[in-house]
């Protein structure tokens, strides 16, 4: 039983200023996103795949992860100073890559959170992210796994009965499982405590599993801007395994050869100057691109990874569109969004009956995209082949509807 269901009486919805701070603090830590993407291109691409969450919960004093969405104790967050901030996502971030939930196993979960935030942490300092001084960062044992670490504050709680170190400011409740039943902090007992629904941790094995080739995929980004990888990227590598090529890399690879310009990094993009971003600009367009989506129900399980990748890669680009058609024999949803207007987490899309690919490239036609990537399963008549480039993004059991275009097979879920 949670902390919650025994002292139901301390619970208190949220009051104004709580969720004014959290409406407050969501731009703030978009933009501090894109300055880690900008500043740590492998951090920040596993970044924009991850959902940012800020929340007022009593149970989460700072920050926490459960693969999938990053949450922010919004009122500590406003109190953290810029670099400081984007340590706290950095930190979050390489705790997912590394694979530091699942690696816990049976052991101590507060013991588990000292050894991890020490490994991240001399990590990042190694990727010249400067560690705030209230970090967990234990010199003598710089470099050293958490497995090691966590086994010497064993050793010196055994047999030294010390007080094992402390935690500072921007220690993190990391593991999901552990985050809904967090002791409360002293009770107000005239106002309670704040309780956020927004604060709503969930992972499964499934999420674990899908971390690896998304660590891989953004690796291979950064490898291919820069031409090899830093120590502590290799490291990272062996730890979960060798680089393949996954779905999410060739979708990549997709995108890259048919976007229309390229990334200029000697004149900044004038549009996000005002906003203290200094982002790459572009000498021509910016990345057009189209996504049909067929809504057969063989689709359903695939969207939500798919869309997660597709504005992971979007989001990479300085400016860009891409426009989501989907349909099923006729259009029933035609949205376009843009790095002013990203995309929802979620897209409500109605299934219907029969398939036929054939709307999607018809509304295309007055305004041709950079590409077309199209999830389906294949089984439809083969439309009319268009100008631009298409990628048939097949669902598992899938078949290539058309005799043109690019084929990319994606696995079946691990869940």
């Amino acid at each position: 039983m949670s902390a919650l269901a025994e002292q139901p009486r301390l619970a208190r919805p949220l009051n104004d200023l709580e969720r004014q701070a959290k409406r407050d603090i969501m731009p703030v830590l978009e933009r501090d996103r894109v300055q880690v993407l900008l500043n740590q291109p492998f951090l920040g691409t596993l970044a924009m795949r991850m959902e940012l969450v800020p929340v007022v919960d009593a149970r989460l004093p700072t920050a926490a992860t459960d693969g999938e969405r990053l949450f922010f104790n919004a009122l500590f967050m406003q109190k953290l100073s810029a670099h400081d901030r984007r340590f706290v996502i950095a930190h979050e971030i390489w705790h997912c890559a590394a694979l530091h939930f699942p690696r816990r196993g049976n052991r101590d979960p507060g013991l588990w959170n000292i050894a991890i935030d020490h490994e991240t942490n001399h990590i990042l300092n190694e990727m010249g992210l400067k560690v705030p001084a209230d970090a967990v960062h234990f010199p003598r044992l710089g470099g050293k796994n958490a497995e090691t670490v966590y086994s010497w504050l064993q050793d010196r709680n055994r047999s030294s009965r010390q007080t094992l170190p402390g935690r500072g400011k921007l220690a993190d409740q990391h593991d999901p499982d552990q985050a809904g039943a967090m002791p409360f902090p002293p009770a107000d007992s005239e106002h309670g405590l704040p309780i956020d629904t927004d604060f709503n941790p969930r992972s499964d094995s499934g999420t674990w599993q899908r971390w690896p080739r998304r660590v891989v995929s953004a690796a291979q980004q950064v490898e291919h801007g820069y031409g090899s990888q830093p120590d502590w990227l290799s490291q990272l590598l062996e730890l979960i395994g060798e680089p393949t090529i996954p779905w999410q890399e060739h979708l990549r690879r997709f995108v890259e050869r048919s976007r229309d310009s390229e990334y200029r990094w000697t004149r900044p993009n004038r549009r996000f100057i005002s906003q203290g971003l200094f982002l790459p600009g572009h000498e021509t367009d910016r990345l057009d691109l189209a996504v049909g989506i067929d809504t057969s129900g063989s689709t359903g399980n695939a969207l939500p990874d798919f869309m997660a990748e597709i504005k992971g890669i979007v989001s990479s680009y300085a400016r860009w569109r891409v426009r989501i058609i989907a349909c099923d024999t006729r259009v029933v949803l035609d949205e376009s969004y843009s790095d002013a207007n990203p995309p929802p987490a979620s897209l409500a899309i109605q299934a219907g009956g029969g398939t036929d690919l054939q709307p999607v490239i018809d509304r295309l036609l007055d305004e041709p995209p950079t590409a077309l990537i199209y999830l389906t399963d294949g089984f439809a008549p083969a439309p009319t082949r268009p100008d631009f480039p298409v990628l048939w993004t097949l669902t598992p059991g899938g078949q290539t509807p058309a005799p043109w275009g690019e084929t990319l097979r994606l696995p079946g879920r691990t869940d």
